[in-house]
């Protein structure tokens, strides 16, 4: 204890005399002594200075210059940085910086008409996959922060979205049955789920409460499409006529005949109406007079599909033959012939035709020349379903597998999870959704071509789908049908 109390003491006296030393002599100690020091007691010294000479520079710098130091982190970055400190955590609840974030994922919609914090969870859900997909708000209890910036909460609630997605964080609502037959078609707007089925009738549901709310009367047989935009209902029917509602009322306002088959499908996007039947034609019609304006002829076959876009409509045939038609002017602009079997899917804009068919080729045609400019081959089986956006082309087949494709014919990734035919596809950002035989859906990320989830829970086969960012709706084929709804908010 003698020798220990001497050593402090003689530490003592050197700090002492070191603090009546003029700051040119304590620079010539300090020296002295790091010249004495081994590299142990360096690296001591050094990460004892490291804390000390530490800047906070966001206490210091500009405001716009901290903003664009903070631009260049991710959301994680972002929010690791406002754990830092309390002037941290004020200068990263940025509007701007969370915006650009969001803008960058592309969830901005969320931040205007998709507001999430209004989004209502699915009442009485029957199941729930996993852990609950809802999401709890971030409540800050200390009073001197700042409340959170809207663009912070847009993203967070954004990515636990996706995150639910992603992990198959879902709830599943109690089916939807009253249909006594199959449902063959079925359209929703994200709060009104309107379906149509093999016994004439045509049901609108609650999307939220998954009640059926009404019923729409008139039809003489099989409901074979249904189109809801705005507050109105079309529907076509195996009866030759199209019929067109009051969502909200249920009052039938027009009734349009022309036809003189069963008319299969129909496209109807708010002002254009148009329709295919089994009488091998093609028809445009005036909502506002139920007059049809034109008769567009041409199929020497059934028509298969009917797809629509803009002032745009594309026909398939078993003639083999797709149609490109000006809707407007009632011309066929371009007859597209490449398929040695029928279409069965198809997808278009001004750009480019992307289709799929029995031959198991998927091709890509020029709209202004009716060229087909790539052939995309691979699958082994029938092309059902195809779905693309600005970076890759999605096709699925009888053969199980889902394609994704790039624009200049390259097959990027083949898809394997499916057990039978995939019939259907829905594509949001980079995630895609698959539905095939054997209860299975299954979601995908394009962008890594990996799979993210299967759904277990689907309680039916499924032969449609829709979904929205929330939401996923499935039907089946089997009679009586049921539809499914599975929250994942």
């Amino acid at each position: 204890m003698s020798m220990f109390a001497d050593r402090e003491a003689v530490a003592n006296n050197i700090v002492a005399a070191f603090d009546a030393f003029t700051p040119e002599e304590q620079n010539v100690v300090l020296r002295q002594i790091l010249l004495k020091c081994q590299p142990l007691q360096l690296r001591f010294v050094y990460a004892e200075l490291k804390t000390l000479l530490a800047v906070d520079f966001v206490a210091h710098l500009p405001r716009e210059l901290t903003e664009r130091i903070f631009s260049y982190l991710d959301g994680v970055e972002m929010s690791r940085a406002a754990c830092v400190s309390r002037l941290w955590r004020e200068k990263t609840n940025n509007e701007g910086l969370w915006q650009r974030l969001c803008k960058l994922k592309r969830w901005e919609h969320f931040g205007f008409n998709e507001d999430l914090s209004r989004e209502e969870s699915c009442s009485s859900p029957t199941s729930t996959s996993r852990t609950s997909p809802r999401f709890t708000p971030v409540n800050s209890d200390v009073i001197s922060l700042s409340p959170l910036c809207h663009w912070k909460d847009v993203y967070i609630r954004a990515h636990h979205l996706n995150k639910n997605w992603a992990t198959g964080k879902y709830t599943v609502m109690p089916a939807l049955r009253g249909h006594e037959g199959r449902v063959n078609c079925m359209d929703c707007d994200g709060k009104l789920l309107v379906s149509g089925g093999g016994d004439n009738s045509v049901r609108l549901w609650d999307l939220a409460t998954g009640k059926c709310i009404n019923q729409l009367e008139g039809h003489t047989d099989s409901v074979t499409g249904i189109e809801l935009r705005n507050n109105i209902v079309v529907t076509s029917c195996a009866d030759s006529v199209i019929r067109v509602f009051e969502a909200s009322s249920g009052r039938c306002l027009k009734v349009m005949q022309g036809h003189t088959s069963g008319v299969e499908h129909l496209c109807f996007d708010g002002a254009n109406l148009v329709s295919a039947s089994n009488d091998r034609t093609v028809r445009v019609w005036s909502l506002s007079s139920g007059k049809c304006i034109h008769n567009l002829t041409g199929h020497t076959d059934d028509i298969q599909l009917l797809c629509m876009h803009g002032d745009l409509a594309v026909s398939s045939s078993w003639d083999q033959t797709l149609r490109l038609w000006d809707i407007r002017r009632g011309l066929c602009l371009q007859i597209l012939v490449g398929h040695a079997e029928v279409v069965y899917c198809c997808q278009f804009d001004e750009r480019r035709i992307v289709s799929g068919g029995a031959d198991s080729f998927v091709k890509i045609w020029n709209p202004q020349t009716g060229e087909c400019t790539k052939t995309l081959s691979g699958h082994t089986g029938e092309v059902y379903c195809l779905k693309y956006n600005e970076d890759v082309i999605a096709s699925g087949a009888a053969d199980s597998i889902v394609r994704l494709w790039s624009f200049a014919g390259e097959c990027l990734h083949e898809l394997r999870e499916h057990i039978g035919v995939v019939r259907c596809l829905l594509q949001e950002g980079d995630r895609l959704i698959s539905g095939g035989d054997q209860k299975k859906v299954v979601i995908w990320n394009t962008k890594e071509g990996k799979l993210l989830n299967v759904v277990h829970r689907n309680p039916t086969l499924l032969h449609l789908m829709w979904a929205n960012e929330t939401k996923l709706v499935l039907a089946s084929p089997e009679s009586p049908g049921t539809v499914s709804i599975l929250s994942y908010w």
